[in-house]
């Protein structure tokens, strides 16, 4: 008896399990069954894996404290790659529950849109949020307007309404954004009116839709998100009235720290300092990472007065655990003493600061470019040019003002080239212009400057690198970490990091702390001036007397050559004064320079007129000088017909246009075949007007009507050679020549030319496309394909990719993965592949191309890769 009733028993409470897995039926134990499996198996796991996946995105993520932080860091479409298998497994997980244990009501057609299991909607939330990491805006949209669409009677419509909200901030919809935030605030305020208590979150409410209200939990987020809104529509004071409201519902400390610094960036911005320092202190006593809270202390102490600014940045100068830091530090303190005028102090720290700058290349940047701006208001435009150039290739693409930093850089380089080559030039012949035994004691004084200097900049070396073994010594000492440096990975990287700053990024090679220049003292000012002189692949021990005399134009022919390159800088460089940066006197300055040398040159003309312009309206007695040195030196020139007709300029292009008129109709007769009117006019101009612009083009003309009705085509060659002679390097000498190439070596065969498409293969975007990966001669191309695989199940599992491996050659094998919807797919996938060296590992260098079934046929075909590289680089 007893056996038989416990057979029921179980037998009962088997078939109650069985009933309570149907979604069908709405008993309490079916709700329960279903509920906790929605919850547990679905949205705890899968916000578990996001936030998994966000906390170790954001432990990595480095913050720019230079800008005003992003209230909620996400991660862009590089750092997302790492994050797709916890987010796809999170989606799968959600999607799989709200198939197996969704409960839709089907009892009465008025509530067909309820559901029964309270964790349902809860899911949905979470598939939407984790498309929004991946960066899937258009599915996160989808999912949270079906949520609003199929869930009116709960309160999860808010929360999908708010989701929408920063979907479309993230898409630039800024409208639609607004368009959800108001309803937001709408609810709230509605909320705020019925004074009723607010329904337990994810409880149905039974009382219609109007009764349902704002889920707390979410309303930090809510105020967050309209904070960030107003801060991309450039609105502080908006913002900074939205975080203060979310101050009041953050319950995590970090995400009130997070806050509280924003706050601080937005009332320093607005100029309101007091209140700015108060929530700078909040952070300073939160729950706030080192970085930040680093950042929030310098920031804090430059509110203060100066001097205190000054005492509170010394203090943290001389913290060990802002050793890292130290170039901000010294950033701040440059700016203190340009604020109370002491510039030479100013651009000591900021030297520091660049100095001290090792991973922290913003700051680099931002030291770089005050020293250039300083350079450059003080009108020394080659020291500027070298800081603008230094700071242009620490900066990345989202530094401010990059563009125009790259430009000046740029605009600069000519300057600086045609000033240190004048200026090199110049030195080297004021000390061949020395005798013997005085040029011998001036390079031998010379050597020793050098290595002078050489060993103070060892020693000022030596003690920077002492300085971190004894910072290096104080994290040993403080108990953390590895008291062996080279177990201690920290401490290995900021050494490497020192070496780096110190010597540059060095080969592995002997005599690497070789300088590959030797600078020479200029002779016209020994103490203050140098100039280099190249000594690459010179070991130390040839620096002598000799060697430095072998790098001197002492022969007439290399005086010359010198002469050439000065004079040729010292033009350059006055035209860039003048045109470019509008210094008339600096440009003055070298084409004076240019005369005053009295050697005959090409630039002498050019020279005296770029003078004679500048000084015409503001020298008189000066430009006419200037203009009677050309009249006397150049009289048959364009620039003395100018000064004698200021008009000149003007009537010879209006001849110019007439002459091209006249050569169009000589070449319209040649096209009608008036071969004989050609010649004529050819001949009239050849002969007569060797000044047009356009007689070259007539003698070819000449040649080719000629060519027409002469049989004996030799006879072309005493018209076609003066072209070769006359105009060397035009299209009409090639064509001279080719003209003669062809009577003196007989005519070339008549080829077809293919004159359609250039490449085998077709460009076509409407169809499908594969990805084809080419493999090194003789890779395993089983274990390629394992480990693309292995790729895929985590970064790809929702795509059901395809891969198979193919014999390309019989030294070569590919693999193929398949298929892509549309090229921006494939482009994708490619983009991540070569992103992810996870499982892939030397796979991840290998040649990837997009490729049609069509055009894959031909390549096997035909074995021409390269032909195919070509075509895929001019149309993918």
């Amino acid at each position: 008896m007893t056996i038989r009733l416990s057979q029921f028993i179980y037998l009962t409470i088997l078939l109650l399990l069985i009933s309570a897995c149907s979604t069908e039926k709405n008993t309490i134990l079916s709700r329960t069954y279903h509920s906790l499996n929605a919850h547990y198996n679905g949205y705890y796991n899968a916000n578990e894996l996001i936030n998994q996946a966000l906390n170790t995105y954001r432990s990595s993520l480095q913050e720019d404290y230079y800008s005003i932080l992003p209230i909620d860091p996400v991660p862009n479409k590089d750092e997302v790659i790492g994050m797709y298998s916890f987010i796809d497994t999170a989606i799968q997980k959600c999607t799989k529950v709200i198939k197996d244990h969704s409960m839709p009501s089907n009892d009465r057609p008025a509530r067909k849109k309820d559901e029964h299991n309270r964790w349902i909607d809860e899911n949905w939330i979470t598939v939407g949020q984790a498309f929004y990491y991946r960066l899937d805006y258009e599915s996160a949209i989808k999912n949270f307007k079906f949520i609003k669409k199929f869930f009116k009677n709960d309160p999860s419509i808010y929360t999908a309404e708010l989701w929408m909200a920063k979907t479309n901030i993230a898409l630039g919809e800024y409208t639609e954004a607004k368009f959800s935030l108001d309803k937001l605030d709408k609810a709230i305020s509605e909320d705020k009116f019925r004074g009723k208590k607010r329904s337990k979150i994810g409880r149905k409410n039974k009382r219609g839709d109007n009764d349902i209200q704002v889920p707390k939990k979410i309303r930090f987020d809510i105020e967050k998100t309209k904070a960030d809104f107003a801060i991309r529509k450039g609105n502080n004071q908006e913002a900074i009235k939205y975080l203060e409201s979310a101050l009041e519902f953050a319950k995590k400390s970090r995400d009130k720290t997070r806050v509280h610094f924003i706050l601080g960036q937005l009332y320093e911005k607005s100029g309101e300092s007091e209140k700015s320092s108060y929530h700078y202190a909040k952070v300073l006593k939160g729950d706030a990472p080192f970085e930040m809270s680093f950042n929030a202390r310098i920031k804090k102490a430059f509110l203060g007065s100066s001097e205190k600014k000054k005492i509170d940045l010394y203090k943290m100068l001389k913290d060990a655990k802002n050793s890292e830091y130290k170039d901000q530090i010294y950033y701040a303190l440059a700016g203190i003493e340009f604020n109370e005028g002491n510039e030479v102090k100013g651009i000591e720290y900021l030297h520091q600061s660049a100095f001290y700058s090792i991973k922290n290349t913003r700051q680099k940047g931002m030291a770089y470019e005050m020293l250039a701006d300083i350079s450059f208001g003080k009108r020394n435009y080659v020291s500027a040019q070298k800081y603008y150039d230094s700071c242009a290739k620490v900066i990345t693409d989202s530094y401010p003002n990059a563009e125009a930093i790259r430009n000046k850089a740029t605009n600069l380089a000519d300057l600086v080239i045609a000033v240190e080559t004048a200026k090199y030039e110049d030195s080297v012949q004021m000390i061949v212009a020395l005798s013997e035994s005085d040029r011998k004691d001036f390079l031998k004084n010379t050597i020793k400057k050098i290595k002078e200097e050489d060993a103070r900049r060892k020693e000022k070396e030596a003690a920077r690198l002492r300085e971190l073994q004894s910072n290096e010594n104080l994290f040993v000492q403080s108990g953390s970490g590895s008291k062996w440096y080279w177990s201690n990975a920290k401490s290995r990287s900021e050494g490497l990091d020192e070496f780096k700053r110190l010597w540059g990024s060095r080969e592995n090679e002997d005599d690497w702390r070789r300088s590959d220049k030797i600078v020479i003292g200029d002779f016209s000012n020994i103490e203050e001036e140098i100039i280099e002189l190249d000594t690459t692949s010179v070991p130390d021990d040839t620096l002598t007397v000799e060697y430095l005399s072998s790098k001197l134009p002492l022969t007439d022919s290399l005086l010359a050559i010198s002469n050439v390159k000065l004079l040729k800088a010292l033009y350059d460089a006055g035209v860039i004064y003048k045109d470019l940066l509008n210094e008339d006197n600096m440009a003055i300055e070298q084409f004076e320079a240019v005369l005053n040398r009295n050697i005959e040159n090409e630039h002498n003309l050019m020279s005296a007129f770029q003078l004679f312009k500048i000084r015409e309206e503001v020298d008189i007695t000066k430009a006419q000088e200037h203009k009677d040195y050309i009249l006397k030196n150049f009289p048959d020139s364009d620039y003395a017909n100018y000064l004698r007709d200021p008009n000149y300029f003007i009537k010879k292009k209006e001849l110019e246009i007439l002459a091209e008129k006249e050569y169009v109709l000589v070449l319209e007769q040649y096209n009608n075949q008036l071969y004989y009117p050609v010649i004529s006019k050819s001949d009239d101009v050849i002969l007569n007007d060797k000044a047009n612009l356009f007689r070259s083009k007539y003698m070819l003309l000449k040649a080719l009507s000629m060519g027409q009705v002469m049989e004996e085509k030799s006879d072309l060659l005493p018209v076609l050679n003066p072209i070769i002679k006359e105009y060397p390097g035009t299209l009409e000498s090639k064509k001279a020549k080719e003209m003669i190439d062809i009577i003196e070596n007989g005519y070339s065969k008549n080829e077809i030319v293919d004159f359609g498409d250039k490449f085998l293969f077709k460009y076509d975007d409407k169809v499908k496309n594969r990805v084809i990966v080419f493999l090194d001669e003789g890779q395993n191309s089983n274990l390629a394909k394992s480990r693309i695989i292995d790729f895929h199940r985590e970064f790809f599992s929702r795509d059901k990719l395809k891969v198979t491996s193919k014999v390309y050659s019989p030294k070569q094998n590919i693999i193929l993965i398949s298929d892509f919807d549309t090229e921006a797919d494939g482009k994708e996938y490619i983009r991540i592949y070569k992103k992810t060296r996870k499982y892939l590992l030397n796979l991840q260098k290998a040649k990837i191309f997009m490729i049609t079934t069509d055009n894959l046929k031909i390549l096997f075909e035909n074995q021409n890769f390269a032909d195919y590289e070509l075509f895929y680089e001019e149309y993918y």
